[in-house]
This record gives structure tokens, C-alpha cells and sequence, in this order.
């Protein structure tokens, strides 16, 4: 056989096998719209979950609840160091946002799955939504209106409603 037509069949295989197989990311982006039917806004979900490479190419639904509960974590971080920064910009409103400094602090413990086993996971997801509904609260009761905290408190909503839509994922 000539080297002309092993390089043909050597195409051919890679094309079948390209074909009939999905790539690593084919099949992380499969998982990632499964895990997002349980969210509240599928197309953010699948946004925010794929904003991070690894998570397509998570092996299973467990990697990829990981991976967001780490995201939402850091967006957690970040939240309640954006309000630490508006607190020292806006000394009247100074206790009420660094409240929500604590509250978005406070949720980073309860992103994880250690109640996966329990069955407990998602309620325990969910506290992290109560101090981020405890900071609206706070801020509504004390008149604070600032429209970049709105939008901070969006973007955090956002990222935890993927990470719990993970959650319940395994959970179900």
C-alpha cells in the first residue's frame, strides 16, 4: 500500500472518529444546557458556567458544580469587597453597606457541597441567597438606593443561580 493511500485511510479515521465521538467540549456543553434546566434563567446559567474553560471540559456534573460554587465564591469575595469600597465612599450610608459587606463575606461559607451526601446541598446554597436578600433588605430599610449596588447584587444573583442550579442538578 502506497504512502498516499494510508494517509487517505489515516483521514478517513480521524474523520469517522471525529464524527461519531463528541469532543471533551461537545460533551461538557451537553452537560452544562442539562445542569442549566434547572436553573432560573438558563441562558445566563449556560453564560456564566461557560465563562470558565474548565468547566467544559468537566468529566461529570460534580466537576462542573465545583467548578461554579468556586466562581460563585469569588464573585461572593468580590461583591463584598465592592461594597467595602462603597462604604468608605459613601459615609452615609457607611453601616448599611458595610452590612452587605458582611452578608456577601458570610455566603462564601455556604457555596460548597459538603450536604451533598445529607441531601442538604441546595438548602445549604440557599443561605447564601438569604444574606444576599438580607443585604437588599437592609438596604431598602435604611433608603440606601445606589445603582451600581443594584447591579453588583444582579451580577451575584446571576452567578449563584448557575451554582445552584448545579446543586440541584446532583441533588435530582
Amino acid at each position: 500500500m502506497g504512502s498516499k493511500n494510508r494517509v487517505m485511510i489515516l483521514a478517513a479515521t480521524v474523520l469517522y472518529l471525529s464524527l461519531h465521538f463528541p469532543s471533551q467540549t461537545e460533551a461538557g456543553a451537553e452537560l452544562v444546557s442539562k445542569v442549566c434546566k434547572h436553573g432560573q434563567n438558563y441562558e445566563s446559567c449556560v453564560q456564566t458556567l461557560t465563562s470558565d474553560p474548565q468547566t467544559l471540559s468537566a468529566p461529570n456534573g460534580k466537576a462542573i458544580a465545583e467548578k461554579a460554587l468556586e466562581i460563585a465564591r469569588k464573585e461572593s469575595v468580590d461583591t463584598s469587597d465592592f461594597f467595602t469600597g462603597l462604604a468608605h465612599t459613601n459615609p452615609a450610608s457607611k453601616s448599611v453597606l458595610q452590612q452587605c459587606a458582611s452578608n456577601f463575606k458570610e455566603a462564601v461559607q455556604f457555596l460548597n457541597l459538603s450536604g451533598l451526601e445529607g441531601g442538604t446541598a441546595s438548602l445549604d446554597v440557599h443561605y447564601a441567597l438569604d444574606d444576599a436578600e438580607s443585604c437588599e433588605s437592609v438596604m431598602s430599610s435604611g433608603r440606601v438606593q445606589i445603582d451600581s449596588a443594584a447591579a453588583r447584587i444582579q451580577k451575584w444573583t446571576t452567578v449563584y443561580d448557575a451554582a445552584q442550579a448545579t446543586v440541584v442538578f446532583l441533588e435530582n
